[in-house]
């Protein structure tokens, strides 16, 4: 069976996730969730994690991945996401394969730990949809409280010096950067 819009509406609404009548802004949730985790739900009762994780207020990061976000500039870099995000009137159709590498690069972080960062922050994960659907389906309060609390992590507690050596006794890398160039040495004037 595939699951679609109506069967999750009728499972969010039992789950005590979405009111009845829906609002027109739940269905468009619910259509996005269904392009993002659609294909892998074999019932609506299996997207129920799926909702409760993007409904919280925080997820979990894994210990090694938090402490690869441990940086200086890796912290400024989430930060900017979230004033990016605080700027959108409508994170539906943003182009976040091209602006997230780009603030990425104003840290000197690599595009690709610029978007590992910005997901693990957000949902703790190292895959999963695009984030293009994650973002509306996170919704701006919880991409900022989700930023805010790993900033909050990372801050408190040990600071952001980053662990010696990993769990296999080797050294430890946290993502790195380089510094940023500025245009006229990316050019080569």
């Amino acid at each position: 069976m595939s699951v679609n819009a109506a069967h999750l509406m009728t499972a969010m609404q039992r789950w005590g996730f979405l009111e009845s009548p829906a609002p027109d802004a739940a269905l468009r949730w619910i259509e996005t969730f269904l392009e993002a985790y659609g294909p892998e739900l074999p019932s609506a009762d299996d997207a129920f994690s799926r909702v409760a994780a993007l409904r919280a207020e925080a997820c979990v990061i894994p210990a090694l991945e938090l402490e690869r976000l441990r940086t200086r500039n890796v912290l400024f870099f989430l930060d900017a996401v979230g004033q990016y995000v605080d700027h959108q009137p409508e994170l539906r159709g943003l182009p976040l394969a091209h602006d997230l590498p780009a603030i990425a690069a104003e840290f000197g972080i690599a595009p690709e730990d610029g978007l590992h960062a910005a997901r693990m922050a957000l949902t703790g994960e190292r895959t999963g949809p695009p984030l293009e659907l994650l973002f509306p389906l996170l919704g701006h309060d919880r991409i900022l409280i989700r930023i805010g609390a790993v900033s909050s992590r990372l801050l408190h507690g040990r600071g952001l010096e980053p662990i010696a050596y990993g769990p296999d006794g080797k050294p430890f890398e946290p993502i790195a950067s380089a510094k940023p160039q500025d245009e006229g040495e990316a050019r080569g004037s």
